[in-house]
């Protein structure tokens, strides 16, 4: 049916008289032209709102997201818009990897999870569900669960609500709900009162030209190791002093405290000076160039297998290459860099605070093999006001890495200098390790559970892995005793795990005598 001309509204000139508000259809996302590419300016006001206290959360990301599907705009214009941002503002490390993953057209699970009508925030309510698996959530987790919360230096409102929640339906031992009770209260991630007193021993690995470094214990078991080189002009204790990265992960990390080892190797000394190469020709430090500068390459191969042997001892000691960390500053990053793209393995994380990507590293990742190559995680900072190694170089390394299929964080610090020393980036680097070994710690579990589950099969059919292999100390081949294969030694040793649940006496003794201690085979111990 069609309506009366005279119940119809009047007919208004879009030229000569404007619609009132509520009148006509809604009006068309406003854009505008940013270096030749169209931009949602909404979406581009609410990215430069929520990056106005340094950086874009985590919560924030996810906002901006949600509020891109909700406008119904063009999608080509939003993603133009969001790609803009990252490289306009600061992201955190998790809302990056997020934004990242949304752009590339992965989709995620829902980010809440809604219980009674209540939103919660999916990912650390389901952290904190596995933190009580073992029946109770204990002061560490409860202290993993407030660092994943803050992301960034804040707790959202829904973070808070997730923890509050949390704590009214989960098993929390009383010193960890007092302390989780304790920062929803105050709003503070401040580790423990007083200061940490960093303690360490020095080490002297077998047949190297290197000298002794110190390495620093965990207080309880040894599950994890950070490799921290040094920058130029300094030794090893470059990072013990106080104020410095160590002491800012034992004081404010109880996971890096008690169970992390760090290493601080050392580079020789070059007419007085500390330094793990020596550069050739042209000093191009502080141009576009520095990445270029001609570096000594028997210094350079000599000092990456250097800290390649340590991450391999640490790795063999530990189990697993993901347990492992290694971090370099200026130099000592232009190291780390280095020693993560000749590795045959990806470790956990390798991390560059403020170093650069020398082209000699570069090339001769170029020139391997391609089964020799592996896809790393990697985290790289720069310096706004750094005049020694350019924020530029530090992006086009980013760039470079990438297209060699790395997985690369990068962040700007606009404040920082070459020299510096910033709590935000600590901050930074801290979160980013504890994520990682905690993510390593729960892929290693899973790998045991598998085990457990062969060493089943095992006791059940032994025949078909011991090879036919004599379970006797040897076995006799024509008419001589011979030690069994490996083979059948691994056979045996799973036999005897799986036939008794207890452990013997002699291997808690060994187990309590590893707990926490250097690994002998490499490295000799010094005085402290």
């Amino acid at each position: 049916q069609v309506a009366p001309l005279s119940v119809l509204p009047p007919l208004r000139s879009v030229c000569n008289m404007p619609l009132k508000q509520g009148e006509g259809p809604p009006a068309a996302p406003r854009t505008n032209l940013v270096g030749g590419v169209r931009h949602d300016v909404e979406l581009s006001e609410m990215a430069e709102r929520f990056a106005k206290d340094g950086q874009i959360s985590f919560s924030e990301a996810k906002q901006l997201w949600e509020h891109r599907a909700d406008t119904g705009s063009n999608m080509e214009v939003q993603v133009n818009t969001l790609k803009w941002s990252m490289e306009a503002y600061k992201y955190t490390d998790k809302a990056a990897a997020l934004m990242e993953l949304l752009l590339q057209g992965s989709r995620p699970k829902s980010y809440f999870r809604q219980i009674d009508g209540v939103k919660y925030d999916r990912e650390l309510l389901e952290l904190a569900e596995k933190s009580a698996k073992d029946g109770q959530v204990s002061v560490q987790k409860a202290e993993v669960l407030w660092e994943q919360a803050m992301d960034g230096g804040k707790v959202t409102d829904i973070e808070r609500r997730t923890l509050q929640y949390a704590l009214s339906t989960l098993k929390f031992t009383k010193p960890s709900a007092e302390y989780l009770r304790r920062m929803l209260e105050n709003g503070s991630a401040e580790g423990p009162r007083g200061r940490i007193k960093v303690r360490w021993v020095w080490v002297k690995r077998k047949n190297s030209a290197f000298p002794a470094y110190p390495i620093v214990m965990p207080k309880k078991d040894h599950r994890f190791t950070l490799v921290l080189c040094h920058p130029l002009g300094w030794g090893g204790g470059f990072y013990l002093g106080c104020g410095a990265l160590v002491e800012d992960f034992l004081s404010k990390s109880r996971l890096m405290r008690d169970h992390c080892k760090i290493v601080c190797p050392g580079g020789r000394t070059y007419k007085s000076w500390k330094m793990w190469f020596r550069y050739r020709g042209k000093d191009t430090c502080g141009t576009s160039e520095c990445h270029a500068q001609l570096v000594n390459g028997k210094d350079f191969e000599q000092a990456c297998e250097f800290v390649v042997d340590i991450v391999k001892s640490e790795s063999d000691l530990l189990g697993s290459t993901s347990r492992v960390a290694v971090s370099g500053y200026s130099q000592g990053g232009c190291i780390s860099q280095a020693v993560g793209l000749s590795l045959p393995y990806p470790v956990g994380l390798v991390i560059s605070q403020r170093g650069m990507l020398m082209k000699h590293s570069m090339d001769d990742y170029a020139a391997r093999d391609g089964a020799q190559k592996h896809r790393q995680r990697m985290l790289l900072t720069a310096g706004g006001r750094d005049d020694v190694y350019l924020p530029a170089n530090q992006a086009e390394a980013k760039k470079w890495l990438i297209e060699q299929g790395m997985q690369v964080t990068f962040k700007l610090f606009e404040e920082l200098n070459h020299g510096d020393h910033n709590k935000e980036e600590m901050a930074f680097i801290r979160s980013a390790c504890t994520r990682e070994f905690l993510k390593a710690d729960s892929e290693t579990k899973r790998s045991v559970q598998r085990m457990c589950s062969q060493e089943v099969v095992l006791q059940r059919a032994p025949s078909q892995l011991w090879a036919g292999a004599s379970s006797s100390r040897h076995s006799e081949v024509g008419g001589q005793k011979r030690k069994p294969t490996p083979t059948a030694a691994a056979g045996s040793a799973a036999s005897a795990a799986t036939a008794s649940p207890r452990a013997s006496p002699a291997s808690g003794k060994r187990r309590r005598a590893s707990r926490g201690s250097v690994d002998p085979a490499p490295e000799r111990v010094g005085a402290p």
